[in-house]
């Protein structure tokens, strides 16, 4: 069988294209013809990869199409001509917001990504993410048939010898906290240096940190990131720069933990090089990266540098506990042994290919002809816009009610609906883990995305919610907002929901939550406000 994979971009050391490259190997042993399409690539790879416009010409009706996305592609027209079967690999998009202040174009490529994941929907016969976190969101965009992929990964790339010069450097009685990454916004590598600066300043001066990636001085957030590293203390934060196999071996070698502070994976394969390297781990448990770290490691859901300081102080100051960590770093490296690993992704692949894939799963849509977006409805069941969806819903009986998913709860294939206090509620997980109040609540990539793929009007309920701010520009000519005047609310927040929503912003005073129910009702029952939703 001809099976090929598609990538916008295949590059060297990137986690996908290592993926894609190592998905290619295993496809070949099994006896498959497999190519990889994509295009453009580094230097290294030339040889590895053909022309992706080529690949319409050359698919026969007989061929498999493992379609990569992660980014915006702009594939969807070449995948719709290409015959045979198409087969969609989510390793999921960044939250736009996450580049907000610092790389507007990657904003929009983001937004554009997630407009192209829909497009694809109707074009491919199933689909896989390596999460559940990501699998989530395929079922809120309504792909019926979705599976999780295990990550194949390729341990024996990490077993190059250490650089002996720079192993010599940096083995010099110093305690190294590690970062691997590229150095974009949504990894936060500002939180990592001041998640350091706290525990070398409150528990261990002979510390250092270091950071392997390429940080672009030219760009926005290098730049930033190279201030603070002047203010934070430029000799004890090292940017190594992009390295070399044999020096990222002498950086794992030296390291006496590994840090993550990233607010978005969709699967962490550098968390998992670290415990493979017996590196203990600390991590900020968003998105994908409880799944990743699979109970080993230490995950934080503070941000408080203070407060990640101090796990790192306790890893290096308490042995028998560090020696926990390693024993279940193994264990779960273990878990996910090559061959174990392979012969899942093989039976994975063929059940789908012999056409005995996953059960269609139920979309998250329903007849509902109104959106009802609070994103606190579960968590802050009493709060004001919590009571006024209850209202609304009892006022709109074919509308549901979108929320988050409490700290804590696993994503799942299945989002709805759950009786809460007798209202059908469809749950998203929050792409990052959600506070108690005051803080405000997290945005939702999948619960953002289920209101898109919607046709139903809709009605945000809190404009200044992330989950509010993210779909005013998606969904804005359909959508209804309501926005609380007790609460304070930054001005760039308020002029964004009076641009795109106009008349159609209300403002609630917790005193009146009928008077507010009334008007809502009203204008979506109304022929303007019809008119409104089809604009």
């Amino acid at each position: 069988m001809h099976i090929h994979q598609l990538v916008t971009r295949l590059a060297w050391g990137d986690a996908i294209g290592n993926q894609v490259r190592y998905l290619q190997s295993l496809l070949r042993s099994w006896g498959h013809t497999s190519e990889i399409y994509a295009d453009s690539w580094d230097d290294a790879c030339r040889d590895q990869v053909r022309l992706a416009k080529n690949y319409p010409r050359e698919a026969t009706r007989d061929s498999v199409l493992l379609v990569h996305h992660s980014f915006e592609s702009r594939q969807v027209p070449l995948i719709a001509r290409s015959r045979g079967r198409k087969l969609l690999v989510y390793h999921n998009i960044t939250p736009a917001r996450l580049f907000e202040g610092y790389d507007r174009g990657a904003m929009l490529s983001c937004d554009v990504a997630r407009v192209e994941l829909l497009a694809l929907r109707p074009h491919v016969d199933g689909a896989f993410a390596y999460s559940r976190f990501s699998a989530e969101e395929l079922v809120a965009a309504g792909y019926p048939r979705v599976d999780v992929l295990p990550f194949a990964i390729d341990w024996h790339a990490f077993d190059t010898p250490p650089d002996p010069a720079l192993m010599a450097e940096l083995d010099d009685g110093h305690s190294n906290i590690l970062f691997v990454g590229r150095a974009v916004p949504s990894k936060y590598v500002d939180d990592v240096m001041r998640v350091f600066t706290a525990y070398q300043r409150l528990y261990q001066p002979k510390s250092r940190l270091l950071i392997a990636g390429n940080i672009h001085r030219d760009a926005p957030y290098g730049s930033f990131l190279h201030g603070l590293k002047d203010v934070l203390g430029p000799d004890r934060i090292r940017f190594m720069g992009r390295v070399n196999a044999a020096q990222l071996s002498a950086c794992f070698a030296s390291a006496t933990a590994y840090l993550s502070m990233s607010r978005h994976e969709g699967f962490g394969v550098p968390l998992l090089e670290a415990m493979y390297r017996d590196v203990p781990v600390v991590a900020y448990g968003a998105a994908a990266v409880p799944e990743t770290m699979g109970g080993a490691g230490l995950t934080t859901f503070s941000r408080e540098p203070m407060d990640v300081a101090q796990l790192l102080a306790v890893l290096e100051r308490e042995p028998a506990l560090r020696q926990q960590v390693l024993t279940a770093q193994r264990a779960r490296v273990a878990a996910l042994s090559q061959q174990a690993v392979a012969i899942q992704v093989r039976d994975i692949l063929q059940r789908w290919l012999g056409g005995r894939g996953p059960r269609e799963t139920a979309p998250p849509s329903s007849a509902s002809t109104v959106e009802l977006v609070c994103p606190g409805f579960s968590a802050r069941p009493d709060a004001p816009m919590s009571r006024l969806a209850r209202e609304l819903h009892r006022r709109l009986p074919d509308s549901r009610l979108l929320a988050l998913r409490a700290r804590g709860e696993e994503p799942t294939l299945s989002l709805g609906p759950q009786s809460v206090e007798g209202a059908p509620v469809w749950h998203f997980t929050a792409d990052q883990p959600p506070g108690s109040e005051p803080e405000p609540l997290p945005g939702s990539s999948s619960l953002e995305t289920a209101v898109r793929a919607s046709p139903g009007k809709v009605v945000l309920l809190g404009t200044d919610t992330a989950v509010a701010q993210a779909l005013m520009t998606g969904v804005g000519r359909r959508s209804w907002g309501v926005r609380d005047t007790a609460v304070a609310t930054d001005e760039v927040s308020m002029e964004a929901a009076r641009h795109h929503l106009g008349p159609r912003l209300l403002e609630m005073n917790r005193s009146d939550l009928d008077g507010v129910a009334d008007r809502l009702v009203q204008a979506l029952s109304s022929k303007r406000g019809a008119r409104h939703a089809r604009r």
